[in-house]
């Protein structure tokens, strides 16, 4: 995939770091020259110092056979600016960090994908982590109404050596379990294993119930 990424802050260097690492070609925008040097000494990639607003700077970086750009700044107007001239130019998929939630908006109607305010997603992670210590992972869907989190089956578990449809979880579903390196995709008669992965789908008020299934002995 060849990937146009621009600016070069805490996220756009952990992209360069992604990207590259799954083998794709990247190309990097930053206005400033020290930030494009750095990243260039340490990755395989095209730096451009420069103002990825104009249409010449995404035309050096070849928008018009990106297969994405991403832009990653903290200004809004910029990132909007930059999808929308990258579309223009044929990019094929555009994403924005969005950091202010009055100009999500703005991003849907110009049909932008984007990430919503990262400062408050990671606080918000931050704070679930450490209200919930069980669940390993999770992602927030539907403006946080829904969450598909992972769980790992506590040894005191009274749901180890229980199929999955003897634990009778009706508020949601068992989307994958994995297990020493490999990925189970459940059914009814799958058996449930001491440190088992399990990864699930529900609604966030049935979160703490589901579980708790899974991390610490429980009648059924």
């Amino acid at each position: 995939m060849y990937l146009i990424i621009v600016g070069l802050g805490g996220i756009g260097k952990n992209l360069v770091d992604i990207a590259t690492k799954d083998k794709n070609d990247v190309v990097v925008i930053d206005e400033l020259e020290k930030r494009c040097k750095e990243i260039a000494e340490k990755y395989d990639v095209l730096t451009i110092v420069g103002d990825a607003t104009q249409k010449s700077t995404l035309e050096e970086a070849n928008a018009q056979r990106a297969n994405a750009l991403i832009a990653t700044t903290s200004d809004d107007a910029d990132n909007l600016m930059m999808a929308l001239t990258a579309k223009e130019l044929g990019t094929k998929n555009t994403i924005a960090v969005v950091n202010q939630e009055e100009h999500v908006d703005m991003f849907k109607k110009a049909n932008v994908s984007m990430l919503e305010n990262p400062d408050m997603t990671v606080a918000r992670h931050l704070y679930l982590s450490a209200k919930r210590p069980k669940i390993k992972d999770f992602l927030t869907i539907g403006g946080g109404k829904a969450e598909i989190f992972e769980v790992v089956v506590s040894e005191d578990s009274r749901a180890v050596g229980k199929v999955l449809s003897q634990l009778n979880i009706k508020k949601g579903i068992v989307v994958a379990i994995e297990r020493n390196s490999d990925v189970i995709m459940p059914k009814g008669d799958t058996v449930i294993e001491a440190g088992d992965q399990v990864t699930i789908f529900a609604k966030a008020k049935e979160v703490e119930a589901i579980s708790s299934l899974f991390a610490h002995d429980k009648v059924f």
